[in-house]
């Protein structure tokens, strides 16, 4: 979720509601963000990784001898070398990131016990990546360690800032994220949490995708829902009709899909404004998930949830903000929507109040925004009480928080 401008925020946005307030479901399961008997209560499954990014002029990258061990490395030089192709970069910045672990640190900073599922080299970037997330409180006894690298991923920035995934530093298939082991998952915790929060990239690897769909298939049966947050990367995949098709397969593991704008161009050929004004059009493409957040940057976000008791939809538009650095600020998004998922007591419930939705939504963007406003995807992922703070501040310029008159359909 990308946010840009001043630091006050926009105001107006459009929601409607297509069916009355259902009860809740009889036996449903009813969740709270911390866990009641200490356990995980999300799992999040899949990469983590270093992001090198383009900065100063200085060494070529064959001549360095060696890379930063700082995993929060100064950012004063990050955006030095815009409008460069990757042979014509002089130096590199290393940030930790990978989707799946920004998502584990991230909800970890808002308070919710989660656990990372992944596959770490035995070398000093896993090394790294580990003692960050150890630090930040994220459950890493559910990390396998292999002997494979790290993978390192290359980021080329246009003159805008924009970035351009460029490629790694070794064959894709050589790195250890590849290597994720359905057999050594920790099947008591993926069993007994209420969320696992997955991408799509691991789908690239065939041992890893039998790993991420055997987790989902865990969490499932053991009544938990499944989050799918679709990431397409052609710098992954040998082939695009490969990824779309694997890709596609997977969502229908998926209770809830968030999905960017370039992934829908991708995989089904709409255009965000489409996409943003009618929601529901991606849902129709998506019929095993009763959830769909769409996000298309600093065009804001949408969603369409559905249930047995109606349809909600609506749109939030970006909160403005002082921008230093977008990276990231999606899985953040993610993050505090899961959050406020546990807060609601679960998906069924969520879905049967539209304010609350509504206001997931929102707490979801304020969560993304203030990503936004630091350098680093993980450095930068905001405390509760900063989203808090700015999610109550926003009840003051959202029109929709006021009275409004609803459409429903029963």
């Amino acid at each position: 979720m990308q946010v840009h401008g001043s630091s006050r925020a926009a105001a107006g946005s459009f929601s409607s509601s297509r069916c009355a307030r259902p009860a809740a479901a009889p036996g449903s399961r009813r969740l709270t963000v911390a866990a009641a008997g200490g356990g995980d209560r999300v799992v999040c499954v899949g990469e983590a990784l270093f992001d090198f990014l383009a900065n100063e002029k200085g060494l070529k990258r064959e001549e360095v001898k060696s890379w930063p061990t700082n995993i929060l490395p100064a950012y004063n030089f990050l955006a030095n070398e815009k409008g460069l192709k990757r042979e014509e970069v002089k130096s590199w910045t290393p940030y930790p990131g990978g989707a799946p672990a920004n998502v584990a640190t991230a909800l970890t900073k808002l308070g919710v016990p989660t656990a990372f599922v992944s596959a770490l080299g035995n070398d000093e970037r896993g090394e790294e990546l580990m003692a960050l997330l150890k630090e930040i409180g994220v459950d890493t006894s559910t990390v396998q360690r292999v002997d494979a690298p790290t993978r390192d991923i290359y980021v080329e920035r246009t003159l805008d800032g924009d970035r351009v995934f460029a490629g790694f530093g070794l064959e894709s298939h050589k790195y250890c994220d590849c290597a994720l082991d359905a057999e050594k998952l920790p099947k008591d915790i993926l069993s007994g949490a209420d969320f696992m929060v997955t991408g799509t990239l691991g789908l690239a690897s065939p041992k890893t995708r039998a790993a991420m769909k055997a987790a989902a298939q865990l969490v499932k049966v053991g009544g938990g829902k499944v989050l799918v947050d679709v990431n397409w990367r052609p710098v992954f995949w040998a082939d695009n009709g490969e990824a779309k098709r694997e890709i596609l397969e997977f969502l229908n593991m998926a209770d809830i899909v968030k999905i960017s704008d370039a992934d829908l161009e991708f995989l089904y050929d709409m255009q965000f404004v489409t996409a943003l004004l009618n929601p529901c059009s991606v849902a129709d493409r998506l019929p095993n998930a009763p959830a769909v957040l769409v996000t298309a940057g600093e065009e804001g976000a949408a969603y369409c949830c559905r249930s047995t008791k109606g349809e909600h939809t609506g749109f939030v538009p970006v909160f403005k903000v002082d921008v230093a650095d977008t990276t990231g600020a999606g899985d953040a998004f993610t993050a505090g929507f899961v959050y406020k998922l546990l807060e609601a007591g679960g998906l069924d419930r969520l879905l049967s109040d539209p304010k609350a939705l509504k206001e997931a939504v929102v707490f979801a963007a304020a969560t993304g925004a203030l990503t936004c406003t630091k350098p680093g995807a993980i450095a930068a992922q905001p405390s509760l009480q900063q989203v808090q703070a700015l999610f109550e501040e926003s009840k003051g310029w959202y029109n929709f928080w006021g009275a409004e008159a609803e459409a429903s359909r029963r």
